[in-house]
């Protein structure tokens, strides 16, 4: 496909179409209202928009424009390792050319260019009715919550092939890259869980685009970790993750989660083990997840796994008309672990040098 081509806008306009791709510092300068281009994931903005993120994102950007004029962008976000899998975000027009048409056609050209790349699904989600108007008439149709999905030609059975099994999956630590293939793990309707990741309060009708982004954010800094099951073909077909407590009294405990499609639920302890020897590096002793009660295949993986019962949230959990009890399953991976971190790394702790003052009696006495 060629990177510029052009259309009629149902103005009489004639819109030049260009397909650029990251760094993309100059469309940002240009952008109008601030948000063409500039409209992205806060945690990732600036790495995305100056080609930081290419080594494991490839983000092709349709920009739209008018004259000299920039109208409109809409970008997907595919893993430059496997690219069936996209995220289409942040479609924008600029205020001034509304209700042209420039958004569907900017559309029309990412979804040929994708499927002409060999991809399967793109998925997006909006809360406006008139957006989705949109997606419906280029084949999005819903899946999970506010999120939508287009499946390209051939693709129609992609939630009963997708994650299928297809050889023995190996485990390894998790990269921007799988931004896209962890959302499709989670957006897919099976495992049924009602609590999908409880670090980032993803539920059963939860779709999990940004949760990813942020977790990868919080857990920098030897906050926490993030392992996938990768299987043959590079897809993600489990993910595992923990986020230490955020306090010196509880930092050598950490909250855990994790999810696997149900055609790998076999390696599902090779990688919740591989996630509890990442924490006992971490100097993490503790790990607790977070269940609802009914679900009783993530509970025995859970079990099978080495956690148990710790305790429950009698009725924390709504699912319909009915509640549901939460519970806190518990691995206990050490009785003993050093301290990763000091107390003064932690707000309202005393630093060194008060505590140096405070031995030399260097202050008032009362």
């Amino acid at each position: 496909m060629s990177r510029e081509s052009s259309v009629v806008l149902r103005s009489g306009e004639r819109m030049t179409v260009k397909i650029v791709e990251p760094p993309l510092t100059e469309y940002a300068r240009r952008s109008p209202e601030g948000r063409l281009v500039n409209w992205l994931w806060g945690e990732i903005k600036d790495e995305v928009i100056s080609g930081e993120m290419r080594p494991w994102l490839y983000t092709p950007y349709a920009i739209g424009e008018i004259g000299d004029e920039l109208a409109g962008s809409i970008a997907y976000y595919t893993s430059t390792y496997n690219q069936e899998v996209g995220l289409i975000q942040f479609v924008e027009t600029a205020e001034a050319h509304r209700s042209k048409g420039i958004a569907s056609a900017l559309m029309s050209v990412l979804i040929e260019k994708f499927n002409a790349e060999g991809g399967l699904a793109l998925m997006l989600c909006t809360a406006n009715p008139i957006a989705g108007s949109l997606y419906e008439k280029h084949g999005f149709w819903y899946t999970v919550g506010d999120g939508l999905r287009y499946l390209a030609p051939g693709a129609d059975g992609f939630d009963d092939t997708f994650f299928a099994h297809d050889g023995a999956a190996h485990v390894r630590k998790a990269t921007w890259a799988d931004l896209p293939y962890a959302s499709a793990l989670y957006n897919h309707p099976e495992p049924a869980w009602l609590i999908k990741d409880h670090l980032t309060k993803t539920f059963r009708d939860t779709r999990y685009e940004s949760h990813f982004v942020k977790l990868l954010r919080r857990i920098e800094d030897e906050q926490g970790a993030c392992l996938v099951l990768e299987n043959p073909r590079k897809r993600v077909v489990g993910l595992a993750a923990l986020e230490r407590e955020n306090t010196y009294h509880e930092q050598h405990a950490a909250q855990f989660s994790f999810r696997i499609c149900p055609s790998y639920f076999g390696q599902a302890r090779e990688l919740i083990d591989a996630a509890a020897a990442k924490a006992a590096d971490m100097s993490i002793s503790i790990l607790q997840t977070y269940v609802g009660e009914r679900d009783r295949e993530q509970v025995e993986l859970a079990r099978g796994a080495g956690f148990s019962e710790e305790g429950r949230y009698r009725g924390r959990l709504r699912d319909g008309a009915d509640v549901v009890d939460m519970l806190i399953l518990t691995r206990r991976l050490s009785d003993t672990v050093r301290p990763a971190r000091d107390s003064s790394d932690y707000y309202g702790a005393r630093f060194p040098w008060m505590l140096e003052r405070l031995a030399g009696r260097t202050g008032p006495r009362r």
